[in-house]
């Protein structure tokens, strides 16, 4: 299994060696003790989510119609 060091995105203390695949992409920071969930760790899948103005929704109603 693969050890990562990543940075607390909170206090930036940079926690060594943590097993992400394990834990789903949480980790406690070693500094602070936030618990946190890096989501760009390996293993996880994110799903993108677009974000509309007003206006471009209206015309994609219309669209739809």
């Amino acid at each position: 299994m693969e050890t990562y060091d990543v940075r607390c995105p909170i206090c930036s203390t940079v926690n060594r060696h943590l097993y992400l695949e394990e834990t789903d992409g949480w980790m406690e920071c070693e500094s602070c003790h936030q618990l946190v969930k890096i989501l760009d760790a390996p293993g996880i899948k994110t799903m993108d989510i677009p974000v509309y103005t007003p206006h471009q929704l209206m015309q994609r109603c219309h669209a739809a119609t």
